[in-house]
């Protein structure tokens, strides 16, 4: 949260850059920081004159530089805003031929020679939630005449801050232990967790407190904490929970091998988080070893002690054996997958 209220803080303050990139998964706040440009610069009598707002995958970079150099109609600042921006992605496909084929002729194409020189009175935002290349000339140019900013998901406690906060506005509360269900069933998207509180408000009607159980009954869990809840009782030797819960992803049209790939990633991540717990690692610093989310690193930890090493390189192996039976015909895969757990809980009790 920290790079947002910098961001905001430095808005407020008057210290705008004439340049920025706004790159990263957390496209909600993408959105909310455009807004707050939009409130701050685009004041009254001219207002949303001075505002154009661009599709990146439908303009050249002539036309965005042709709206950039306009001068403000008015007032002291004109904005524009261009979403989906692949300018930065280092990708050179039909598309990207196509807005930098009417510049083919210059030296320089048009957006990088905008941004060595860009116009003062314009505060040009570009928007991607799709990974940048950060060693590309627009990249380098961008950072040094603007600035860029990485909209990474909030780490779980501040998304469990942020939920409270949302029902406060709405005149409610929400336990903590409601809102890290929340955000554990759902994913760490403001964007996704906004509709589900609003559902969750709506549900609860005048009852000021939002519980755990609203939240089972109204959410949906995501893929990624179905396969942790398999594991879990895989781990805690709950051998039906675990056939229950793959069901459950089967319900939702998951195939055998897609759902045994899941389930031995899992264990792939238990058997790294197991390395790191060795190595007295940090969950932030598990996170960022083994690539996932801070609350995910947290839970894999945890997972990790309900194994022992053997059992999880052993788990492995019968999934991989597994796997090659059913795509090769010669099991079904729910039938193998019972067989597999079995075997497994009687190993584990011998």
């Amino acid at each position: 949260m920290k790079y947002y209220l910098d961001l905001i803080n430095d808005l407020e303050k008057g210290n705008i850059a004439p340049v920025y990139l706004f790159y990263g998964q957390e496209s909600f706040l993408h959105e909310k920081a455009v807004q707050r440009f939009r409130e701050k610069l685009l004041v009254p009598p001219a207002g949303e004159f001075n505002l154009d707002i661009l599709d990146g995958e439908g303009v050249t970079e002539g036309d965005i530089v042709v709206r950039a150099q306009t001068p403000p109609f008015m007032a002291g600042w004109r904005l524009v805003v261009v979403r989906h921006a692949p300018f930065f992605t280092g990708s050179s496909g039909p598309s990207s031929n196509k807005r930098t084929r009417a510049s083919s002729r210059d030296t320089e194409p048009p957006l990088l020679a905008y941004m060595q020189k860009p116009t003062p009175t314009t505060c040009l935002i570009f928007t991607t939630t799709h990974p940048v290349d950060q060693r590309g000339r627009l990249f380098k140019s961008l950072k040094e005449t603007g600035r860029v900013v990485e909209f990474t998901y909030l780490k779980s406690r501040d998304l469990v801050r942020w939920l409270e906060k949302q029902a406060r506005l709405a005149h409610k509360t929400i336990t903590p232990d409601a809102a890290g269900l929340l955000v554990r069933r759902v994913g760490p998207s403001l964007f996704v967790l906004s509709q589900e509180m609003a559902k969750l408000i709506s549900y609860t009607g005048s009852r000021k407190t939002i519980l755990e159980e609203d939240i089972y009954r109204l959410t949906v869990p995501a893929l990624e904490e179905n396969i942790f809840s398999v594991v879990d009782a895989i781990g805690e030797r709950r051998i039906g929970a675990a056939l229950e819960g793959i069901r459950g992803l089967m319900r939702q049209g998951q195939t055998g091998p897609a759902i045994l790939a899941m389930i031995a990633r899992q264990f792939r991540l238990i058997l790294r988080a197991m390395e790191l717990s060795a190595g007295k690692r940090s969950p932030g610093e598990a996170a960022a070893k083994l690539g996932v989310h801070p609350f995910v690193a947290q839970k894999l930890l945890a997972q990790s002690g309900n194994f022992t090493r053997e059992q999880v390189i052993m788990a492995l192996q019968k999934l991989l054996d597994l796997d090659r039976a059913v795509k090769r015909g010669r099991l079904e895969f729910y039938p193998g997958i019972e067989m597999l757990l079995l075997e497994m809980e009687r190993e584990t009790v011998a």
